[in-house]
């Protein structure tokens, strides 16, 4: 009875405590609290009126930027519009449209990267490659990848050309995924598929995470798609000294 007593005080005692803290927060001039959990630092200052008129320059007076205006965007950030960077940044704005920037996109896009101007943007998009060695990013942008490439906001699926485009870019700076290539290599040359759906675009990556690189460890009784088992099947017939199957592995 004493312990529960005894507890029972020590957690009103802390409770008051924590009040106190909270109160004391709440008492502070604003600009010393902290409001993100990430950083101290306040987002600085951007200009409303200079991002508007950014945004007007490149959209000739329309309520988009169309591929003409993407492409002069690009030239005067001095970055070849197939970049990786010129996708990153396509992600920050959460663009639904490849080569399209409508005005919310680019607006709210240019204030959460703290952007007014040209010359700070290109500053920021430099660390942007490196942004995708972080996985949780890496699997953001990548699953954005597949909504913006589409040919319409309203398709289903992903043209064989355009994924093999999209896969190439996306893990062109990464060394970490030996079957990237002949999992192209498989797309070109196959016949059966003439688009990528979504499950079948999700699972490739959670399939490039968990596999070895050899393969040796796939499971065609799980749940892949059926693309994923003939891919396998089709790698190590092309490639047996990369992919060798199981089988083989076993009788060394």
């Amino acid at each position: 009875m004493g312990n529960r007593v005894s507890r029972k005080l020590s957690e009103k005692r802390s409770l008051k405590r924590e009040q106190k803290k909270r109160a004391s927060v709440v008492m502070r001039p604003i600009e010393t609290q902290n409001n993100s959990p990430k950083s101290s630092k306040r987002r600085p200052q951007v200009s409303q009126e200079k991002i508007q008129r950014l945004f007007d320059h490149y959209a000739q007076n329309n309520d988009t930027i169309g591929p003409e205006g993407v492409m002069q965007f690009c030239e005067d950030l001095a970055v070849d519009p197939e970049d990786i960077s010129v996708l990153i940044l396509a992600w920050h704005f959460n663009a639904k449209t490849m080569c399209y920037f409508s005005r919310e996109e680019f607006t709210q896009g240019m204030q959460r990267l703290s952007c007014d101007s040209i010359s700070k943007l290109k500053e920021k998009m430099k660390a942007f490659p490196q942004d995708l060695n972080e996985p949780e990013t890496f699997k953001d942008v990548y699953q954005f990848v597949f909504l913006w490439s589409r040919e319409t906001a309203d398709a289903r699926t992903l043209d064989i050309e355009t994924a093999i485009e999209m896969l190439e870019l996306i893990f062109s700076s990464s060394k970490d995924v030996p079957f990237i290539t002949p999992f192209c290599a498989f797309l070109q040359a196959q016949k059966e598929y003439k688009a990528i759906n979504k499950d079948q675009w999700n699972s490739l990556l959670e399939f490039c995470v968990s596999a070895r690189e050899d393969l040796t460890d796939y499971d065609d009784s799980a749940s892949w798609p059926l693309m994923m088992d003939e891919f396998v099947v089709w790698a190590r017939e092309e490639y047996p000294q990369q992919f060798p199957t199981p089988e083989t592995v076993e009788t060394f």
